[in-house]
C-alpha cells in the first residue's frame, strides 16, 4: 500500500499544470483579494511542490503527513527551502486529525485557514462515511471563525460507494430539480439530463464531478458559506491513475442564521459539467454532459 500510494504522489505533466496554473491562479486571486499572506493546510508531501509553488502568497504552512519517514524528508525538503520556520507538521490520517481535533500526538490544526489543499489517495465514499464526515467538520470548523477559504480537492475516481449513495443522491436531485422547475416542458430537461448521469454508460467521472460539487454547496450553504464550484477537472495521474480535481470558493457570511443562497444557483452548478486537462493542457473532452438549459 505504501508504494502504491507514493506513486500516486509522484507528479506528472497535467499534476504540474493544475498546481503552476491552473491552482495558482486561483490562489493569487485570493491573496489579492485578502491583502496579506494566507495561511495553508494540505497534504502537500514530502516535495510541498504546492507550497514552493505557491510559497509568495502564503504565511504559514499547515501539512499533514500520515507516514514518519515521509515527514522526516518534508522537513528536509523546508530546510533545504528555507522555510522551516513557517511549517507545522502533523501526523497521521487527515480525517482522524479533522474528527478527532488532533494528530497521534496531540497536537492540534491551527485554525482557521485560507488555503486548503487535499491531495489525498482514494476516492472519497466509503462505507463509514469518514470522507464526508471529515470534510463537513473542515466547512464547520472555517465557520467557528467566521472565514472565508479557498478549497482544492484532488480525489480517485475510485470509491466504496457499497451503500448507492450517488444513486440516491441522482434522485433525490431529480425531484429537487422538478420542484425548483414548475414548467412542465422542464421536467422533460431534467428527466433527461438525470438519465444520463444515472446511465450505466455514462463514466463515473461525471457523477463524482457533480455529487462533489453539490456535496460542496449543500455543506458550506449550511454553515452560511455562499459557494462558488467551478467545474471537476479530469486527468490521468502517475500510472494511469484516473483524477477529478475540484476549485471552489467558499465565502462566510455573517451575522445570519438561515442557510445561505450562493450567488452560483443550483441551475448552474448543474450545467458546470467537466473539464478534462490532457498532456499538460486543457483539452476538448471526449464526453460532455449534457446541459439543463433552463434559465431561473
Amino acid at each position: 500500500m505504501s508504494d502504491q500510494r507514493s506513486t500516486v504522489f509522484q507528479t506528472n505533466p497535467n499534476k504540474d499544470f493544475l498546481r503552476t496554473e491552473y491552482d495558482y491562479s486561483h490562489v493569487e486571486r485570493w491573496h489579492r483579494k485578502a491583502v496579506r499572506r494566507l495561511e495553508y493546510l494540505g497534504l502537500p508531501a514530502w516535495e510541498m511542490l504546492d507550497i514552493i509553488c505557491w510559497e509568495k502568497f502564503l504565511h504559514r504552512f499547515t501539512t499533514i503527513e500520515r507516514e514518519e519517514n515521509q515527514q522526516h524528508l518534508m522537513f528536509l525538503q523546508a530546510n533545504v527551502q528555507d522555510v522551516e520556520h513557517r511549517l507545522y507538521s502533523l501526523y497521521g490520517e487527515f480525517d482522524k486529525i479533522l474528527l478527532s481535533g488532533c494528530d497521534k500526538y496531540g497536537q492540534s490544526p491551527e485554525w482557521p485557514y485560507d488555503v486548503v489543499n487535499l491531495d489525498y489517495f482514494g476516492g472519497f465514499l466509503y462505507s463509514n462515511l469518514s470522507r464526508p464526515k471529515a470534510i463537513k467538520k473542515l466547512i464547520s470548523n472555517q465557520a467557528n471563525f467566521q472565514r472565508s477559504f479557498l478549497l482544492i480537492i484532488t480525489q480517485h475516481l475510485r470509491d466504496g460507494d457499497t451503500l448507492g449513495e450517488k444513486a440516491a443522491f441522482l434522485e433525490d436531485l431529480r425531484r429537487s430539480l422538478k420542484s425548483i422547475t414548475p414548467d412542465k416542458g422542464a421536467h422533460k430537461k431534467v428527466d433527461k439530463v438525470i438519465d444520463w448521469y444515472v446511465s450505466a454508460g455514462t463514466p463515473d467521472s461525471f457523477r463524482q464531478a457533480l455529487y462533489m460539487n453539490m456535496f460542496l454547496r449543500d455543506e458550506g450553504e449550511a454553515e452560511h458559506f455562499d459557494v462558488e464550484c467551478q467545474p471537476g477537472i479530469l486527468y490521468s495521474g502517475t500510472g494511469k491513475a484516473s483524477m477529478v480535481h475540484f476549485v471552489t470558493d467558499f465565502v462566510f457570511h455573517p451575522g445570519i442564521g438561515h442557510k445561505t443562497a450562493s450567488k452560483q444557483s443550483l441551475l448552474q452548478l448543474i450545467d458546470l459539467g467537466t473539464r478534462e486537462v490532457r498532456d499538460g493542457t486543457f483539452v476538448l473532452p471526449v464526453q460532455v454532459a449534457p446541459k439543463l438549459g433552463i434559465s431561473k
